[in-house]
């Protein structure tokens, strides 16, 4: 298993020929914190939002994911909207016959012909789902697969580009590493040179100054910074390839990343490091943006 995309959407259809009716569900998700689901289904069917809840459980972690769920005679499918013509004729007829009695005045449009049609759709009433409840299942399950598949795709996708960018953040620790070579000993020896130039009345053999220039130089030592980020990215890498839903462990440690970089770049006073910390940073925003679609 590896990491899944947020991003995804599928569809199940499945006919059920001993009521004559066609099932379709379709499954559909984006980027969300945490799982939110909205469920659309016929209003006849009560309670079904809940049980399709129970059915998507376990495949989602985050995400906010829409379910459409219709309910259709295979005439309805093929043909578009089904109607009484006579059913139609007689509602008209008392439409005129109400209005004429109010002195209203009635005029008979496309927009009324449709929305009455509509009505008689509305008003054919579907069966008890729990009749057909295996059915129904086994819709959503087809469509949780495609949903699944899509996911695992994009997943697979995201992982090789970490994968890639994990590794050129490598490339640069190995390069501020080899620049910080030596970095503390160099900063004591010019704090040193520094203080001979100001001709000041100190010791600079005294070994408490000493001990204070060598305390000061440590603090421009990065190597506890650069084994940190070492460790993040190897967490990275595991969680790249792990068994669970890592999205929000991959967006902590981007932050610690960048916090290790910020610090790195504010003790450093060379060039090539500076340089290092900015591509760097540059390269984790990438890789934030990436993290926010990973479930």
């Amino acid at each position: 298993m590896t990491i899944k995309s947020m991003t995804g959407f599928g569809r199940g259809t499945t006919e059920i020929s001993e009521i004559g009716l066609q099932i379709t569900i379709e499954i559909s998700s984006v980027n969300r914190k945490s799982l939110d689901v909205f469920i659309n289904a016929p209003r006849e069917w009560s309670g079904l939002d809940q049980r399709c809840a129970e059915w998507l459980k376990p495949h989602f972690q985050r995400g906010r994911v829409n379910i459409q769920i219709k309910a259709e005679t295979p005439s309805t499918v093929a043909h578009g909207l089904q109607f009484s013509n006579a059913q139609l004729d007689q509602t008209l007829e008392r439409l005129r016959e109400y209005a004429s009695m109010h002195n209203y005045s009635f005029e008979v449009d496309s927009h009324l012909l449709l929305n009455l049609a509509k009505s008689q759709k509305d008003n054919q009433a579907l069966p008890d789902w729990r009749t057909s409840e295996k059915v129904i299942k086994k819709t959503f399950e087809l469509a949780l697969n495609d949903i699944n598949g899509m996911r695992q795709c994009e997943g697979e996708a995201l992982a090789h580009d970490l994968e890639q960018r994990i590794s050129a953040l490598d490339v640069l620790v190995k390069t501020i590493r080899e620049h910080a070579s030596g970095a503390s000993n160099r900063y004591g020896e010019t704090l040193l040179e520094r203080l001979k130039q100001l001709e000041l009345e100190i010791n600079l053999d005294d070994a408490r100054v000493l001990k204070e220039i060598a305390l000061f130089a440590d603090r421009a030592d990065i190597s506890e910074e650069m084994t940190r980020l070492n460790c993040h990215f190897e967490q990275f890498r595991d969680l790249i390839s792990g068994n669970e839903a890592s999205g929000r462990k991959m967006d902590f440690l981007c932050q610690e990343i960048h916090r290790e970089l910020n610090t790195t770049g504010s003790k450093s006073t060379q060039i090539e490091i500076t340089r290092a910390v900015i591509e760097g940073k540059n390269e984790l925003e990438r890789i934030r943006e990436q993290v926010q679609n990973i479930e």
